[in-house]
Formats: C-alpha cells, sequence, structure tokens
C-alpha cells in the first residue's frame, strides 16, 4: 500500500503564515499525524506533492519520503498535483489532502478495504464548503460541493483508496481534464468519472474524530477537541462501516 499526500497549496484563508500541513496540533505538525496514522494502518511508502513553502514542507518530512514539486502550486489546483504524481504511484495508493487531522482507525479501515474505497461522515455535509457525497447501493456516486440536501448522505473527508486500476483511470481522467484547460479543477472532478468504471466503496466514519482544517475555527477545534479525542485508545477503536443503501440525509 502507497499513499499519495496533496500539500501545494498555500491554505491562504488559515491565517497562518504556513502550509496548512505544517500547522501545529498537540506540539507537532499537521502532516507528522498523517504520517503516524498512515504508518499505523500500514502503508509502506509515501509520496508528497509539495509547492507553497515547499523547501520547508520537505523539511518537515522524514528523509525517505518521496517528493514531487508542483511549480504552478498557485494556479492550479488539487487535480493538478494529483496528476503529477502519475509516475511515482505503481500500487493500490491511499490519496489525502493534506488538510485532514484524524483518527488512525480511519487510515486503517480505508487501507484494509479490499477495493476502492472513500471515507465519508454521514452526520456532516450541510455547509456550502463541504464536499458532500452521493451515493448509490453503498458506492460513490458523485462528489461535489454543490450537492443538493436530497442527495447528500454525508461529506468526503479527502481520504481515498484507490486499486491500481482505479488509480491508472483516475490518473487518465486527471489528463483528460488538464488538457481541457481545467487545471483548476478539484481532485473529485476526476474521481467522479473513475466511479463511474470502478465502484468505489464508502465507508462511513460517523463516530470518530476528524476535523478538516479550513479556517482559523476548525484549527482551534482539532486543537481543543478533535487533538485530546484521537488520543484516547486509538487500538479500541471501532470499523468502519460501509454504506449500504441510501438513507436520509442527516
Amino acid at each position: 500500500m502507497e499513499a499519495l499526500i496533496l500539500a501545494a497549496g498555500q491554505g491562504s484563508r488559515l491565517k497562518e503564515g504556513r502550509p496548512k500541513c505544517l500547522v501545529e496540533v498537540g506540539g507537532r505538525p499537521l502532516i507528522d499525524h498523517q504520517l503516524a496514522a498512515l504508518r499505523w494502518a500500514g502503508v509502506e511508502r509515501v509520496t508528497v506533492v509539495v509547492g507553497h513553502q515547499a523547501l520547508r514542507v520537505c523539511q518537515a518530512l522524514p528523509e525517505d519520503t518521496d517528493v514531487v514539486h508542483n511549480p504552478v502550486y498557485a494556479a492550479t489546483n488539487s487535480l493538478y498535483s494529483f496528476w503529477l504524481a502519475r509516475e511515482r504511484i505503481e500500487d493500490d495508493v491511499m490519496v489525502l489532502n493534506c488538510d485532514v487531522l484524524f483518527h488512525p482507525a480511519i487510515a486503517r479501515g480505508v487501507a484494509r478495504w479490499p477495493g476502492s474505497a472513500i471515507a465519508y461522515d454521514r452526520f456532516s455535509g450541510q455547509d456550502a464548503e463541504h464536499m458532500k457525497v452521493a451515493i448509490d447501493n453503498g458506492a460513490l456516486e458523485e462528489m461535489s460541493k454543490e450537492l443538493t440536501p436530497s442527495r447528500t448522505r454525508g461529506e468526503n473527508l479527502g481520504i481515498i483508496r484507490l486499486s491500481a486500476e482505479a488509480a491508472a483511470t483516475a490518473f487518465e481522467a486527471a489528463e483528460r481534464l488538464i488538457l481541457d484547460g481545467r487545471e483548476r479543477d478539484w481532485l473529485a472532478t476526476a474521481i467522479n468519472q473513475t466511479a463511474r468504471e470502478h465502484r468505489l466503496q464508502c465507508l462511513d466514519v460517523a463516530g470518530l474524530p476528524w476535523v478538516e482544517i479550513d479556517f482559523p475555527e476548525d484549527l482551534e477545534h482539532a486543537r481543543r477537541t478533535v487533538m485530546p479525542a484521537i488520543g484516547a485508545e486509538i487500538e479500541a477503536a471501532p470499523l468502519l462501516t460501509p454504506a449500504t443503501a441510501p438513507a436520509a440525509a442527516a
């Protein structure tokens, strides 16, 4: 199992003067918590796409981390950063946004799923900023910030597992989109196209602590609430629950 962390963005809304992945939570950079969770889940190799303050990010990474540089990070988005790593990924891969603090059991559940999958939370997905998910028979139908409440079944965490075959399809979809001038798209655009050819099981993390850190209030929540909850009894955390038939929005 490999992992790909997308960490090229500027994170200007956080107003920390540093990349999101370097904000401190529990006395450690956010990306350090992600790497620890991935190691605990059995991930053997990690690639990180860097951009904004790239040298500073690289200095915070273990020496054996594979690094890909996005030189046009200010004019692109997660789709482009994902595509840049296409030559580095050779096997099944977990793709993560760098701004998520999450319980290691989430990484474990996604890593152990025997196929492609995404982590989602059925108790979230009401805000405009949320990357919402629509689910059909337990699998991803579509993810978008513009999904209507009637179709929304929760929020995507930004943690996705792709089989080697699904990853190849996603990279091909990303390349087509970029050639069409859509380098500012979210990775979700390519994942939606991939979901038409490969089943992406939706794994529910409801009840496990996590937070996407976009704004100062998110960082405060991460420090005061999420990090203390993560530290409590990691080994006893429940397994993730696969989505089944569509349920009413929370």
